[in-house]
């Protein structure tokens, strides 16, 4: 990297502003990158949408249908 050369001190301002406007958004894409990570390792989005669907419908049933429905699940699952 070259060594740059300033002849006033406006010149040295302006590539100091410009420097913080890099910092600042190399930041708040890094903060945004994190987030979404975050957001993708909690256990709701690990699992998926799946278990999700499956108890809604067993839920709809009752009684009898509903033990055995849940039954055959977990045999399936284990």
């Amino acid at each position: 990297m070259q060594t740059k050369v300033y002849r006033n001190f406006e010149e040295i301002n302006k590539e100091l502003e410009i420097l913080k406007v890099e910092r600042d958004l190399a930041y708040a894409k890094f903060k945004r990158s994190l987030d979404t990570t975050k957001e993708s390792l909690e256990p709701g989005n690990i699992i998926g949408e799946t278990p999700k669907m499956i108890f809604n419908v067993l839920g709809t049933f009752s009684g009898p249908i509903k033990n055995a429905a849940v039954s055959w699940l977990l045999k399936k699952i284990f």
